[in-house]
């Protein structure tokens, strides 16, 4: 499964978009295409971003303890999900956050995953 497949599943959901001096509010994933998906009527590409935060996200259990290295965030501590051929998805906590975030990375923003329990 690739980023747009994984995106796919969740259109007609929110999400929170995070790249380099950019992060989004909440808005309505409407349409993902072959390179673009569309969020509350503007177009973003995926892949140049740091992170898309999927809100109401599914809540699966048995995800692996973490500890994910990004070129944007440092090294942080995560339950990996799921690695997809383009993409890492993972549950993140974080303190500007009261619940956990569900959280796809593209691979190309992964320097490493390092598993710790």
């Amino acid at each position: 499964m690739n980023l747009m497949d994984r995106l796919a599943q969740h259109v007609k959901h929110e999400v929170m978009l995070q790249a380099e001096g950019f992060a989004s509010e909440a808005g309505m994933l409407q349409k993902v295409g072959k390179r673009f998906i569309r969020v509350s009527d503007q177009y973003f590409v995926p892949h140049t971003l740091h992170e898309i935060v999927l809100l109401n996200g599914p809540r699966k259990q048995g995800a692996a303890s973490v500890s994910l290295r990004t070129t944007y965030g440092g090294s942080f501590s995560a339950e990996l999900v799921k690695v997809g051929t383009d993409f890492a998805e993972v549950v993140v906590s974080r303190e500007a956050a009261r619940t956990k975030q569900w959280v796809l990375i593209p691979l190309a923003r992964v320097i490493s995953i390092e598993e710790t329990g």
